[in-house]
């Protein structure tokens, strides 16, 4: 009679330590087409948005000198490109909204302060006007290169066909989290279609 309660007992843990399949995330729904946009990259290169043609994205604002929440919006993009450092179809975007001050040399030692692989995570700088408009228009988030301190800290999802399919707030972590699944997400969505 023992072992019976004992075998029970290896199954009902086994049973309930065992991988549940959770549903999948509801799809993510197509928010409206990215705005396109160019600039340099910290390594003085040109950049146009149809380099990211074919890639999941996440697109940020920011700026070198700030010390609000742009440490802790670098941080978590930088665990982040760890998270998918096996995937090469994720790439990550900042662009400063104080291109005056940061220049291209402040953004290559920002950058490596935040280990970004210059090939996946591109620091990028445009004329004060082109990032306002990028941002208040384009993204539809605050942003001003007059006023750094007033940009978004949100995280934009893009996928592979440049369309806008989340924002995520930085600064909470249950949204990165969310990010984080949705990059997934939209990771096994393009592997289906593209199958």
């Amino acid at each position: 009679m023992r072992r019976k309660w004992i075998a029970l007992g290896i199954a009902v843990l086994w049973f309930g330590c065992a991988e549940r399949h959770a549903p999948p995330p509801p799809e993510l729904p197509v928010l409206m087409k990215a705005p396109e946009f160019a600039g340099l990259t910290a390594e003085e290169q040109p950049f146009h948005s149809h380099q990211l043609q074919g890639k999941v994205v996440v697109v940020s604002f920011f700026f070198t000198s700030c010390t609000g929440p742009c440490p802790v919006m670098n941080s978590r993009l930088s665990v982040l490109q760890a998270q998918f450092a096996n995937e090469p179809d994720v790439r990550f975007v900042s662009i400063t909204v104080d291109p005056e001050r940061d220049t291209p040399e402040r953004l290559r030692a920002y950058a490596q302060r935040y280990g970004a692989k210059p090939e996946r995570w591109i620091f990028l700088r445009m004329s004060p006007d082109s990032v306002e408009w990028l941002a208040t228009k384009g993204f539809r988030v605050p942003g001003s290169a007059t006023q750094p301190d007033l940009h978004s800290t949100r995280y934009i999802l893009l996928d592979r066909q440049g369309n806008i399919r989340g924002y995520f707030s930085a600064l909470d972590e249950q949204q990165v989290q969310q990010l984080e699944q949705a990059l997934r997400q939209l990771l096994h969505e393009s592997n289906r279609a593209t199958q």
